[in-house]
C-alpha cells in the first residue's frame, strides 16, 4: 500500500501519527540511557546516539514527555551511583 495510506490507517487506528510513535520510543530509550549511564555519558552524546540532532529540541521535547529536564534525569541516576 502507498505510503500515505499506511500512514492514514496508523494515525486512524491509534489516534497518533508514526512519526509521533517513533519519537516517542527515541525518548524512553534516552530515557533509559540517562537513568543508567556509564562512564562519561553525556546528555549530548544519548540524545546522538538516539537519532536527535538539535540538543534544544531534545531536551523540549524530553522535558514535555517526562516533566523534567535530562540533566535532571543523568544527575540523578549519578548520585545514586555514588
Amino acid at each position: 500500500i502507498p505510503p500515505r495510506t499506511l500512514f492514514q490507517l496508523f494515525r486512524a487506528e491509534r489516534g497518533y501519527s508514526p512519526m509521533w510513535f517513533l519519537k516517542r520510543v527515541r525518548l524512553r530509550h534516552a530515557r533509559q540511557a540517562l537513568s543508567h549511564p556509564v562512564a562519561g555519558t553525556s546528555v549530548r552524546q544519548i540524545a546522538r546516539d538516539c537519532g536527535f540532532s538539535n540538543l534544544g529540541h531534545f531536551a523540549r521535547d524530553y522535558y514535555l514527555a517526562f516533566g523534567e529536564r535530562p540533566l535532571t534525569t543523568l544527575a540523578n541516576a549519578k548520585s545514586s551511583l555514588v
